[in-house]
């Protein structure tokens, strides 16, 4: 649970302030042990800051957004000490037809040089987060990640069933600081069909990376 108090400029920005209070408790059921169990209340302040300046909520064409946000941990489980995390997110559209637009997304996070955090703050792996990878595959508390992307329009849809089907294709590179047994550069390129259905935006596709990474898999959720 949590409180937030926000303000917003005009439709495109928004700056937020807020604490959040719960309670996190993990146990190994099945399997090797790669993460400490732990138990206890998690509370950390947090600022979130927003600008959004791109001409659709679901598949931009043009434009940009940047976010931003910055948590102040003062007691999580695993830990005695208090440590912050700052992670941000940039997006850039560019349209090169009128079906076709280019997109690119650069993100990154750090706990600032703290390490002792209990559990690592940050993972890759999973579908727009090193798709050919498995889930959270790369855990650690420092990353940086990059897509680069085409998109076109491919048909559109019956009403009742949704708005437009495109072709989605995109190359994604990052780096986890001190995870182990990780390639030294782990990428992929992923290709599939994006729908916006009426259940909500819909992808469907193959990836391919390093080391042997494949994965086919569906998404039901925000891709850009």
């Amino acid at each position: 649970m949590g409180i937030d108090f926000g303000y917003t400029s005009k439709r495109s920005t928004e700056i937020r302030v807020g604490y959040e209070v719960g309670f996190l408790s993990t146990k190994l059921r099945l399997g090797t042990p790669e993460l400490p169990s732990v138990d206890g209340r998690v509370g950390m302040a947090h600022i979130r800051w927003l600008t959004d300046h791109t001409d659709g909520p679901v598949v931009p064409r043009n434009g940009y957004s940047v976010e931003a946000n910055f948590r102040w941990f003062d007691i999580s489980p695993g830990t005695i000490d208090a440590f912050p995390s700052l992670d941000a997110r940039v997006s850039y559209f560019h349209p090169v037809t009128d079906k076709a637009s280019l997109f690119f997304v650069g993100e990154g996070g750090s706990t600032l040089g703290f390490n002792n955090t209990g559990l690592p703050q940050y993972f890759l792996g999973g579908p727009f987060r090193l798709s050919a990878y498995g889930q959270n595959e790369l855990r650690g508390n420092q990353y940086c990640l990059f897509r680069a992307g085409y998109r076109h329009d491919l048909l559109t849809l019956p009403p009742f069933v949704g708005k437009k089907v495109y072709v989605v294709g995109s190359w994604e590179f990052a780096k986890m600081y001190g995870a182990v047994n990780t390639s030294r550069f782990p990428n992929n390129f992923t290709a599939g069909l994006f729908a916006e259905t009426a259940l909500g935006p819909l992808f469907v596709g193959e990836s391919v990376g390093d080391t042997g990474h494949q994965k086919w898999f569906f998404f039901l959720g925000r891709v850009f």
